[in-house]
């Protein structure tokens, strides 16, 4: 950062909130993506902000937002920095890092209407921690919450593993404080329901700060349940599982969390049980009222056999293993070797195409990978999410990413062509941003004109959803 710019910025910006430190700024230059982890690998750093800025209150980020548009400075919002599609990446050395983990306080629980708010900096174990001293939770569990933040639960559309019961943060999110480009600080009114024309207020959720920052939520919470009981099926055949998966769905036995993996992934899930039978397997969980009722109700309905149920509460103890585990492989550590590479794909389909969509796309990826495993999770009466995972030993770190391109490339194309969406709940970032486009029908135009009204100087977060 120039010693003037530097200068001009404190002058609206207390001093002590702003950090020009190179390892500050080398850890906010990007995210958990695998392009990104793959070149930090290979020596290459990524390229630096000139400063990182530590907003404690709605006042300062609208003062710095309206100081950056003035100047025109690009500004990249930051949670945790746990995307996994590169919606953090520094395009220009005059842009600035907006971290909003000082922004942290819960100032009200309403127990009479069951709502929280929230600052945008809250992490996931601090939210999870502060319910539960009050007898509630979010239901919102994200493989990734130990490590993110509402803000950045909001500006991606997240969705956790138990939205079977609980539902996505769109669904959670009652109302929102924002700040624009320029300055403007916007609020929503917290009402069960509006009808008070668009709800503009709507296109936060998802904006991966495109369109401003998000500093304030109005949450749903739920009572902590009491009992939950277990339930772990297995299926000669993927089909028999994803006709169990649709008929909880489209019940009345509202599970907590449905998780079917197919034979590759039910393998990558097994091997720390190896008297256990490979094959597709489903583990779910019910919990709340009758609990038990439904999980027997559930297993007669899904029509396969009765699994260990030992495997389910294994899944409860590790469900977030899988996040450092990632880390770990794409440090070149674990079975993989040191040149490996490894990715996740999450889409979606409605029931009747699900099954081209996961047959088109696993035979695509399976021909590039040494290893692609499916699970099928997140379901809605209508279809469900597809969480792929692909794995590849390579021979040096320029064949790792020739092997990432070529299966977003594949991976993409043959979603769009099985009329899949091409994100259920990582984003887009700039990993998935070509495809928009295709995946908007049209709205793509519309979003782009919302852009350019909103923030004409393009300053926000330059280049994510490929605006």
């Amino acid at each position: 950062m120039s010693e003037a710019t530097k200068d001009r910025l404190a002058d609206i910006f207390p001093a002590d909130r702003i950090s020009t430190e190179d390892v500050d700024l080398q850890k906010h230059a990007d995210d958990w993506s695998p392009g990104a982890l793959l070149a930090r690998r290979a020596g290459k750093l990524p390229q630096s902000p000139q400063a990182i800025v530590r907003p404690e209150n709605t006042g300062q980020v609208s003062t710095l937002l309206e100081w950056a548009a003035r100047t025109r400075t690009p500004v990249i919002p930051y949670g945790g920095g746990s995307g996994v599609l590169a919606g953090i990446r520094v395009e220009s050395p005059e842009a600035i890092v907006v971290d909003l983990g000082d922004m942290w306080h819960i100032h009200d629980l309403d127990d009479r209407s069951r709502l929280v708010r929230v600052e945008a900096g809250v992490s996931g174990p601090q939210l999870t921690e502060a319910l539960a001293v009050q007898g509630y939770l979010l239901g919102h569990e994200p493989q990734s919450i130990a490590i993110s933040t509402v803000g950045g639960w909001i500006a991606t559309r997240a969705s956790g593993q138990l939205s079977a019961r609980y539902g996505g943060i769109e669904d959670l999110l009652v109302s929102l404080e924002a700040v624009l480009p320029g300055g403007k600080v916007v609020r929503s009114k917290p009402a069960p329901r509006r009808a008070a024309g668009p709800d503009v207020a709507a296109l936060m959720i998802g904006s991966e700060g495109t369109l401003g920052i998000v500093t304030e939520a109005t949450l749903r919470i739920s009572p902590l349940p009491v009992d939950r009981l277990d339930l772990c099926l297995r299926f000669g055949h993927m089909t028999d599982g994803v006709k169990a998966a649709r008929a909880f769905a489209q019940s009345d036995l509202q599970p907590t969390m449905v998780r079917l993996y197919d034979a590759e992934d039910a393998s990558l899930f097994l091997r720390h049980h190896p008297d256990e039978q490979p094959g597709p397997l489903m583990v779910c969980s019910f919990d709340g009222r009758d609990a038990a009722r439904r999980a027997a109700e559930a297993a007669a309905l899904a029509g396969g056999r009765e699994g260990n149920p030992a495997l389910v509460e294994h899944w409860w103890k590790h469900r977030n293993n899988a996040v450092h585990e990632f880390k770990s492989l794409m440090a070149g550590e674990g079975l993989l070797g040191p040149h490996g590479i490894v990715e996740t794909m999450e889409v979606a389909g409605s029931w009747s195409v699900l099954r081209e969509l996961y047959h088109s796309m696993k035979e695509e990826l399976s021909g590039r990978a040494d290893i692609v495993g499916c699970h099928l999770s997140h379901i809605y009466p209508d279809g469900a999410c597809l969480y792929f995972t692909m794995g590849a030993v390579c021979e040096n770190d320029d064949e790792a990413t020739e092997k990432l391109e070529g299966w977003w490339d594949a991976g993409m194309e043959k979603c769009l062509s099985a009329g899949g969406s091409i994100s259920h709940h990582h984003g887009i970032g700039r990993t998935k941003a070509r495809w928009l486009e295709d995946e908007s029908g049209g709205w793509f135009e519309v979003l782009q004109a919302v852009k350019k009204a909103i923030d004409p100087a393009g300053i926000m977060n330059p280049g994510a959803l490929g605006l």
